[in-house]
């Protein structure tokens, strides 16, 4: 499995959000909306996943 494309989308605004990023699996499988967060210990990313 090979990761092809990543794209950051830096958020500018004061807050906790850093940036909200997609990222492409094998140039057909795409992850949208993982956000990159400021935490008390460092960066961490979070996901939402909706129910079907």
């Amino acid at each position: 499995m090979t990761i092809t494309d990543v794209r950051v989308r830096k958020v500018d605004k004061e807050g906790k959000l850093k940036a909200v990023v997609s990222v492409t699996i094998e140039d057909c499988f795409v992850i949208h909306d993982i956000k990159v967060i400021e935490g008390d210990h460092g960066l961490f990313i979070a996901m939402l996943l909706a129910p079907s």
